[in-house]
């Protein structure tokens, strides 16, 4: 009897640890699981915002090229050719860091360190952006104006601080640009920094900010690309930290830290200006009175002049640069038709369809966007959207769907 009894409690122990262990693994397959559907999701998520970084400049490059094709004006066929190759250039710009990321994360990148004359750095930096820079931005670096000498990688640091540069030209419309380094505890180690007075980043996705597969959240900002993602995995790669403040309508400031092996005055070491909210009106003047009005709300300069180019002789133009913009105008200029971007700061267009379609039910609202997946287009439907265009879009198609709603 005892026997039996010790056998049962035995086979009821041996159950219970088999019960464990099936619970155990079965809860790592539902961890790998959600892993993989979160993976899933970012990845997806990656590659709308790739879809939209590329269509962007394709859509300018496309437009102007027919543009130009059919314009005797000498001075607007240089012009449009400015622009074709400034967008010809964030193209290949994009792809070239898609290849690198890719080198990255397979493990091939190298750090080549040697002795690296930091005032000599910054001023060729300086060279580098020199025609980049708009007329409205200053970009300028604070000389320590003694010698510095750091063992480092020249390419890789000139490649960090080119994309923090370029980033923060694409959120700083007028201001300034700064950027240099500054020696801390006792010369052990370094601190490089950008700061620009552009748009700011929203404190909701500054977390975010140096993910390659952005959250969700990265939906709502502009611009932001592979360069960000980049410079953490060539500064962590180097021994650094990197690291980001920013106050929206204030600026950002981005920073990495590194240990810092040089000599400094020939010594051996061991160790925002807030962007104004403007209205651009763009019409002919002519019969401007008998025209039918078109608010075209678009961040991005060469999207707006090649709309701009195409319907002004038909119709008033209005330009709003984001989602609040394009609220505030509606009410104010009851615009006969709105040609709507999605992606833009500070508001986004589906937010601004549905403000506006509560006030003006029946004010036509057309999404031009370069996110063109069907999820991208149900959204802009439910948002009130009443057609959807994608980007890059014909010529003849942009007039055909105007004309459609509001007529000539």
């Amino acid at each position: 009897m005892l026997q039996k009894y010790a056998e049962a409690n035995r086979n009821l122990m041996l159950a219970n640890e088999q019960l464990e262990q099936a619970n155990k693994k079965l809860k790592e397959y539902e961890e790998r699981a959600a892993q993989a559907v979160k993976e899933s999701r970012m990845k997806s998520l990656f590659l709308a915002n790739m879809s939209h970084e590329i269509r962007t400049p394709l859509n300018a490059i496309e437009g102007f090229s027919r543009i130009m094709s059919e314009t005797e004006s000498v001075e607007d066929r240089m012009n449009y050719m400015e622009i074709i190759e400034s967008n010809n250039r964030r193209l290949l710009s994009l792809i070239n860091e898609i290849l690198e990321l890719s080198r990255v994360e397979a493990g091939e990148i190298v750090i080549k360190k040697a002795p690296t004359d930091l005032n000599q750095l910054m001023e060729s930096i300086k060279q580098l952006f020199k025609f980049r820079c708009p007329e409205t931005v200053t970009l300028s670096w604070t000389n320590p104006n003694m010698p510095v000498t750091m063992t480092t990688d020249e390419n890789r640091l000139t490649q960090v601080f080119s994309n923090l540069i370029s980033n923060a030209l694409k959120h700083t419309p007028r201001g300034s640009i700064t950027y240099g380094y500054m020696l801390k505890e006792e010369g052990q180690t370094i601190q490089f920094y950008v700061s620009d007075t552009g748009s700011g980043i929203s404190p909701d996705f500054i977390e975010h900010i140096f993910d390659a597969y952005a959250s969700k959240d990265a939906e709502q900002q502009k611009g932001f690309g592979l360069g960000l993602a980049l410079c953490k995995i060539i500064v962590e790669k180097m021994g650094g930290t990197i690291s980001v403040k920013s106050s929206l309508g204030k600026g950002s400031t981005f920073t990495f830290e590194m240990p810092f092996h040089g000599t400094i005055g020939g010594m051996s070491t061991s160790n925002r200006a807030i962007t104004s909210v403007r209205t651009l009106r763009v019409s002919q003047r002519t019969d401007e009175e008998k025209m039918k009005t078109v608010m075209v709300a678009e961040d991005e300069e060469s999207n707006f002049e090649l709309v701009r180019i195409v319907l002004q002789k038909r119709y008033r133009l209005l330009r709003a640069h984001n989602g609040i913009e394009a609220v505030t105008m509606n009410e104010d200029e009851k615009p006969d038709l709105i040609l709507m971007d999605i992606r833009m700061p500070e508001m986004d267009g589906l937010d601004a369809t549905r403000i506006i379609k509560e006030v003006n039910h029946d004010t036509p609202i057309i999404a031009l966007s370069a996110y063109t997946f069907e999820e991208n287009i149900r959204q802009a439907k439910a948002a009130g959207c009443d057609d959807f265009m994608a980007k890059p879009f014909r010529v003849e198609d942009l007039i055909e769907i105007v004309k459609k709603y509001i007529g000539e």
